[in-house]
């Protein structure tokens, strides 16, 4: 119990101490990072960062949306197969299985016609 008590003790002599001296040292280093943040190079580089971030956000975005479309077709059809199959392992020669050109009806490949939605593109009405 001694050792607790003296540990808590110089932990809060400790923090005192160092909160008085340490906070100038803080001050002074926040002051020279601000300094250095608004200075003209630092700015003329975040300006030039950020109108190459808005031009090519809407590429990212599109490329990101078709990868999370790609996923979701491949995640439902894995899904469609082990529900269709019984929920056993399949095979490569079986229906539904990872073999051939097999391609899902409800799939957003461009060269697929989606059997699964109305208007044959892969959007639902």
């Amino acid at each position: 119990m001694k050792n607790k008590l003296l540990l808590g003790v110089g932990v809060a002599v400790g923090y005192v101490l160092g909160s008085r001296s340490g906070r100038a040292a803080y001050d002074k280093l926040k002051a020279r990072a601000a300094g250095v943040w608004d200075s003209k190079p630092v700015q003329d580089k975040v300006a030039v960062a950020t109108e190459t971030i808005k031009g090519k956000a809407p590429e990212v975005a599109d490329q990101l949306g078709e990868a999370a479309r790609r996923a979701g077709t491949v995640i439902g059809s894995a899904i469609h197969r082990d529900g269709a199959s019984g929920g056993g392992p399949s095979t490569a020669g079986e229906s539904g299985g990872l073999g051939g050109d097999h391609i899902p009806a409800h799939s957003t490949h461009p060269e697929t016609t989606n059997l699964g939605t109305s208007d044959g593109n892969g959007t639902k009405p």
